[in-house]
């Protein structure tokens, strides 16, 4: 049997880890006993383990802003947080700045007034040339106690920067087990503390460094729908018993004063399967799709003749008319 291999999950826990049990674990007898294997950190990167857990069936939902005073900065007055209800079943995300935030104050359109929703997107906006760190915390939302959650998923969207060539977008998060960048990242990574002992115990840091400009125009509108561009700007990280993570936002360098959006969410399908939109669904002759095509998913990928009342109504596509044609 010398040369032998055991699969690493063989044996293991819904994680794919090793149970440590049993024979050949350093339980047997015997003067020198083998010791305890390290536990190796969740792999995101495999869908079975993934499925196994359930992250992207039970992700963090964002749609729903209770309270947007992040900072003090308003627009609501009391406590300076922003809150997010329900974002798991009796669960509130309480987000506060540990250290001075500094919205947008040139767009009386904009600046805190971005603070809150958009898509299933949270969105935090932010004066360029400015850096806040942002403490999110789960809180039972019935008492407001600290809840530990056995293991979620969180993705920041949209790392991206301006015309200025130094200008730079950059998010450093703690506290995560694991992480995954799609293949094709346009991402850096710096400082990271990624080894598997620091992630396998919940205390993985990295820096997330922007490398392209980017606009609203290529804003994400679905976190289950990213497009290539949009998923190579993006990373997705799992927390693992966790009720709090912290993460440190920055914008420096841009070339004039403005206002930036930082984008987050739950799971997406950088690890979960990706869904298809009403928008990529050719509707028939004398039916056009409906209104916000963009945010209706279909129920199979691709969307198929089965959607079509989903995504499309009856009556034509509206003629544009040039003006002085």
């Amino acid at each position: 049997m010398e040369g032998c291999l055991i699969p690493r999950n063989a044996g293991g826990n819904r994680n794919g880890r090793g149970t440590g049990r049993g024979q050949g674990k350093g339980h047997g007898k015997g003067p020198n006993p083998r010791p305890e294997p390290p536990i190796p950190p969740v792999d995101i990167y495999n869908p079975e383990i993934v499925a196994e857990m359930g992250l992207c069936e039970n992700s963090l939902s964002l749609d729903n802003v209770l309270h947007s005073n992040l900072g003090g900065a308003g627009p609501d007055s009391g406590s300076a947080d922003l809150i997010y209800g329900n974002v798991l079943p009796g669960t509130n995300l309480v987000v506060t700045a540990t250290s001075p935030y500094t919205p947008n104050s040139l767009n009386p359109s904009g600046g805190v007034m971005r603070n809150g929703a958009r898509n299933g997107f949270g969105v935090i906006n932010m004066a360029s040339g400015s850096t806040v760190d942002l403490t999110f915390s789960l809180q039972d939302a019935a008492t407001g106690q600290p809840k530990v959650v056995e293991d979620f998923l969180f993705t920041i969207v949209d790392g991206d920067h301006g015309m200025a060539h130094e200008s730079r977008e950059t998010f450093t998060v703690s506290g995560f087990t694991s992480y995954a960048l799609d293949r094709e990242s346009t991402l850096n990574i710096e400082n990271a503390l990624d080894d598997d002992d620091s992630r396998a115990a919940g205390n993985g840091r990295a820096t997330f460094v922007s490398t392209l400009r980017g606009s609203k125009q290529d804003n994400p509108e679905s976190a289950l729908a990213l497009t290539r561009l949009q998923s190579r700007r993006s990373v997705t990280f799992l927390f693992e018993n966790k009720s709090e993570f912290t993460v440190t936002a920055q914008e420096r360098n841009y070339a004039n004063p403005q206002g930036r959006n930082v984008f987050f969410t739950g799971a997406s399908n950088l690890v979960c399967a990706r869904e298809a939109s009403c928008s990529s669904y050719t509707c028939p002759a004398r039916m056009r799709q409906r209104q916000n095509a963009e945010f209706t998913v279909c129920a199979t990928r691709p969307c198929t003749e089965a959607d079509l009342d989903t995504c499309c109504v009856e009556g034509n596509v509206p003629r544009v008319i040039q003006p002085g044609l």
